[in-house]
């Protein structure tokens, strides 16, 4: 009976075993339904080559992460009604919010994790599916965030780079890409890679031919609360400054952008139900429910000011 018994419960394991296995690297495909709405919540000023800030509040989702192109959708769309609009041209700003970038880590998971409404709900599915998340989550004492995003940070950067650089050849406009937290982020032969050391938040700017406008924003991940940043860019023809704070008990950016004749600024923050990075300060979100927004219009609202000709 013994001789029966061992080889039939090492079949049974192998079973198992090969279950879990496919099981793990099933992803089925599933229908992208988003709100792909956007409005134009407000327009400033008169029309003009000069240049204009539009500033681009995106209503999303993790769902909307799940395949960088379904994220591409969702702001291609916020940037074909700016350009139906008549918002952008040559000397346009488009500004997005920081940490934008960071939820990549969620591409490619499986259609159940992107229902939870955080990622605390989402943690048993994650190591389930990810089996050499428990080696970091032991081994090296990360949390299942920092361990996943270490995990895909080599094609997060490839995608963050990919997508915003993209975007800003497409439409022809300089773009403030908003940020992603990666360990080590560095350039190679003008790509963006991931290393292996500490956590940064990220954020690059891309000209109108997407390639890399100035100096990379660069800062320790974790921030402080009480922290507030700048970073200035020169496009050769309007001057740009971000300024970055949690203060508000989210992620905001106030973004001006200056000529010899004036300047224009504008608050961006994310929009709709993202989770909070466990990373983040103590008591803050990504997409706070109870900030005053543009107006009530549902989906992507845009924010928009020219600036006076010289």
């Amino acid at each position: 009976m013994r001789k029966l018994l061992t080889p039939l419960l090492a079949a049974i394991l192998v079973a198992c075993l090969t279950a879990y296995a496919v099981w793990t690297g099933e992803r089925p495909r599933a229908h992208y339904l988003s709100d792909l709405r956007a409005s134009v919540a407000s327009d400033h000023g008169r029309a003009a080559e000069s240049g204009n800030l539009l500033v681009i509040r995106p209503s999303l989702y993790p769902s909307d992460y799940r395949d960088p192109a379904f994220l591409r959708r969702k702001l291609a769309a916020s940037l074909d009604a700016a350009r139906t609009a008549g918002l952008l041209n040559k000397n346009t700003v488009v500004a997005l919010p920081d940490q934008i970038g960071t939820w990549l880590l969620l591409r490619g998971e499986k259609q159940s994790l992107y229902q939870a409404r955080s990622l605390d709900e989402a943690d048993t599915l994650l190591k389930l599916s990810h089996p050499t998340l428990i080696g970091r989550l032991f081994l090296q004492g990360q949390g299942v965030e920092e361990a996943l995003l270490r995990t895909k940070a080599k094609r997060m950067a490839r995608d963050y780079q990919k997508l915003f650089s993209g975007l800003a050849r497409e439409y022809g406009v300089t773009l403030l890409a908003g940020s992603i937290v990666l360990p080590t982020p560095y350039f190679k032969e003008g790509k963006l890679h991931s290393g292996h050391g500490e956590l940064y938040n990220l954020a690059l700017a891309f000209s109108p031919d997407g390639q890399v406008l100035g100096k990379p924003y660069r800062q320790p991940w974790p921030e402080s609360s009480q922290e507030v940043t700048l970073q200035h860019l020169d496009t050769g023809v309007l001057q740009i400054t971000i300024k970055r704070s949690w203060a508000q008990g989210f992620p905001q950016n106030d973004v001006t952008v200056a000529n010899s004749n004036g300047s224009a600024s504008l608050p961006t923050f994310l929009r709709g139900r993202l989770w909070s990075l466990q990373g983040a300060p103590s008591g803050s979100a990504l997409t706070p429910p109870d900030i005053a927004q543009a107006n009530n219009a549902p989906g992507t609202h845009l924010l928009n000011v020219w600036l006076d000709s010289p």
